[in-house]
C-alpha cells in the first residue's frame, strides 16, 4: 500500500513539475553529442599536426618552406588546441548549466550556446587543415603561373571593364537627371570603385611576381601571387553581383507608384458544434455535428463573449424534445442552422451546442498608380495588423514612390494621393490662382490625382504642401484640416465621407463610416471553448 502511494505521490510530482515542459528531445540529444564532436575534432587535429610533420621532411617541402616560416604554419595547431579548450570550457561552464535546469523558455539560450561552441569547434578544425591545404595551394600556383597570370589579368580587365561601363553608364546619366542625388548615387557607386581599385593593386602583385619567377629569381612571392590571383577571381564574381545591383538601383530612379486604399472589408466566421446523446440510455454514446457560417459582426461579437459556454440546447421532454438558445432567436435565426440537421437517430433527444471556433479575415482593394497608369486589383487579404493599421486610412496613399527616389526611400507613411509628387516637376508645376496663393497644377495623365474625391478637380496648395514636407513626409501620416478645422483625408476625413466614389464602397455598406472604432477585432480569442458535455451535465 505505502509502495502504491508513493508511486502516486511520485507520478504526481512528475505531472507537476513537467508542467511547462523540458528542453526539446533533439536538442538534447545535440547538447550530449558536442563532447564527442570536441574528441573526435582533437583527433583530427593530431591527424593533421603528424600529416603536415611528414610533409615538412619531403623533398617538395624546401621551395614552400620559407612561406611556411613567415606565416607561421606549425602555430596553427597549438591555436587549434587552444580552440578546442575553449569549446570544452564553453560547454561545461554556460552550456550544461543551462540545460541541467531543463526548462522549455531556455531553449533559444542552449540553443544560441550549442551554437557558438559548434562555431568554435569548426574555427579548430579550420586551423588545424590550414598548413596542408596551404602548401598545396602555393605548390599549385608555382606549377601553374603562366595560367593563372593570364587568368588574373583577364579578370582584373574584365573588372575594370564593368567599372567603367557603369560609371559612364547609369551612374553618370542618374547623376546628370538627378544632381541632387549625387551623394547617394556615389554611395552606391563605391564599392564598386573601391572593389575596381583594389584589383588594379592585386593585378601589379601578380604581374611583380610573375616577373621575378619568370627571370629565375628565388625570392619570387608564390604566396603574395596565391592571395592576389585569388582577390581577382573572387572580386569578378562580386563585381558581377554590384554591376546588377547598382545598374537596377538606377533604374529605380525612373519609375514612380502610389498605392491608394480603395476599400476594405471584415469578414467573420464561426464553427458551431453539437454534441447529442440519448439523455434516457446508461450507455453515453455521443455524436458530432459541425456547422460553418458567415456571421455580421454583431453576431460575431455576441458569439465570442467571454461568459459565453452554450448558445443552445436541445432537452428531452414527455411531450418530446425542446430547443432554447442563450443568445436570443434574432441571433440563432441568423446562424440559420437546422438543429436537427445530420442528426444521428437511433433514440438520441437531447443536444448541446456551442461555438468551436472563430475567425477574422481582413481585406483591402487598391487603386494602383505606376508611371500615370491606374489598374484598381481585386480582394487582397491582409493580416489583423496592418488592417489595423490603416483603418484610418482609406482613401489615402498608403505606399508612393516618386520620380527621382531609391526604393529605399520609398514612402510608407500615409498621405494624400499623390502628395508626395507634388514639388517634382515630373508632374506638374506650381500655379497661383486669382487670389495670387499658389497651387500644384498636373502635367496630363497625373491630373488623375486631382479627380480622385470628385468630379470637380481638388488641388494642393502651396501651403498645405509646406506642411506635409516639413512635419510629415517619412514621419508620420498626414490628415490636413478643412477650413473649418475637421479632417480632410482618411477615413473619417470630409473628402471621403462626401465622395460618392467612396461611399459605394464595402466600407460605407458595412457601416464602416458610422463608427471610428472597430470593436470586435481580436474578440475570438475570448473563446473559452465547448467540447462534449457529458450529457450536457
Amino acid at each position: 500500500m505505502r509502495f502504491m502511494t508513493a508511486l502516486i505521490i511520485a507520478g504526481l510530482v512528475g505531472l507537476l513539475t513537467g508542467c511547462g515542459g523540458g528542453l526539446p528531445k533533439e536538442l538534447k540529444k545535440e547538447v550530449k553529442s558536442l563532447p564527442n564532436v570536441i574528441k573526435t575534432v582533437k583527433s583530427q587535429v593530431d591527424k593533421h599536426k603528424d600529416q603536415y610533420k611528414n610533409l615538412t621532411k619531403s623533398p617538395e617541402f624546401k621551395d614552400i618552406e620559407r612561406f611556411a616560416v613567415k606565416e607561421n604554419w606549425a602555430q596553427k595547431f597549438q591555436l587549434a588546441q587552444k580552440e578546442l579548450t575553449r569549446a570544452k570550457t564553453l560547454y561545461n561552464k554556460d552550456l550544461k548549466p543551462l540545460v541541467s535546469k531543463n526548462k522549455i523558455e531556455l531553449a533559444p539560450q542552449v540553443k544560441e550556446q550549442v551554437s557558438r561552441i559548434k562555431k568554435v569547434i569548426q574555427d579548430a578544425d579550420g586551423l588545424s587543415r590550414y598548413p596542408v591545404s596551404r602548401f598545396s595551394k602555393i605548390k599549385k600556383t608555382i606549377y601553374n603561373m603562366e595560367s593563372l597570370q593570364s587568368r588574373a589579368k583577364n579578370n582584373a580587365e574584365h573588372i575594370d571593364r564593368i567599372t567603367n561601363k557603369i560609371k559612364t553608364g547609369p551612374v553618370a546619366k542618374a547623376d546628370a537627371d538627378f544632381p541632387d542625388l549625387t551623394d547617394k548615387i556615389n554611395t552606391r557607386f563605391a564599392p564598386l570603385s573601391k572593389l575596381e581599385r583594389e584589383s588594379r593593386d592585386h593585378l601589379s602583385v601578380v604581374k611583380s611576381v610573375f616577373e621575378s619567377h619568370a627571370a629565375g629569381s628565388s625570392e619570387a612571392d608564390y604566396a603574395a601571387f596565391t592571395d592576389s590571383s585569388d582577390a581577382l577571381l573572387q572580386g569578378l564574381a562580386q563585381a558581377k553581383v554590384l554591376e546588377t545591383k547598382i545598374t537596377t538601383e538606377m533604374t529605380q530612379l525612373y519609375s514612380s507608384y502610389t498605392k491608394i486604399l480603395k476599400d476594405m472589408k471584415e469578414e467573420y466566421f464561426v464553427t458551431i458544434k453539437r454534441e447529442s446523446w440519448n439523455e434516457n440510455s446508461d450507455y453515453y454514446d455521443p455524436r458530432f455535428a459541425t456547422f460553418q457560417r458567415q456571421v455580421s459582426p454583431e453576431a460575431y461579437e455576441a458569439l465570442t463573449a467571454e461568459k459565453l459556454d452554450t448558445i443552445a440546447a436541445i432537452t428531452a421532454g414527455f411531450t418530446g424534445s425542446k430547443l432554447s438558445t442563450k443568445i436570443g432567436n434574432n441571433l440563432w435565426k441568423e446562424l440559420s442552422i437546422n438543429p436537427t440537421e445530420q442528426w444521428p437517430g437511433r433514440g438520441h433527444n437531447a443536444a448541446s451546442f456551442w461555438v468551436e471556433n472563430a475567425k477574422e479575415a481582413y481585406f483591402h482593394r487598391y487603386l494602383l498608380e505606376e508611371n500615370g497608369e491606374t489598374k484598381e486589383t481585386d480582394w487582397k487579404q491582409v493580416d489583423a495588423s496592418f488592417y489595423d493599421a490603416n483603418f484610418e486610412h482609406l482613401g489615402m496613399a498608403i505606399l508612393a514612390k516618386p520620380y527621382g527616389v531609391f526604393e529605399e526611400d520609398q514612402l510608407t507613411q500615409a498621405a494624400p494621393p499623390g502628395m508626395a509628387y507634388v514639388g517634382n516637376s515630373q508632374y506638374g508645376e506650381w500655379k497661383k490662382d486669382n487670389t495670387g496663393n499658389q497651387f500644384w497644377s498636373w502635367y496630363g495623365k497625373y491630373a488623375l490625382f486631382s479627380m480622385l474625391f470628385s468630379s470637380r478637380p481638388s488641388y494642393y496648395s502651396r501651403n498645405s504642401w509646406n506642411g506635409w514636407n516639413n512635419n510629415y513626409r517619412h514621419q508620420k501620416p498626414y490628415f490636413g484640416k478643412t477650413q473649418n478645422g475637421f479632417q480632410k483625408y482618411g477615413t473619417f476625413g470630409t473628402n471621403v465621407k462626401k465622395s460618392p466614389g467612396f461611399q459605394s464602397t464595402s466600407f460605407a455598406k458595412s457601416g464602416g463610416f458610422k463608427s471610428q472604432t472597430s470593436s470586435v477585432r481580436g474578440a475570438g480569442a475570448n473563446l473559452r471553448g465547448g467540447g462534449p458535455k457529458s450529457k450536457g451535465k
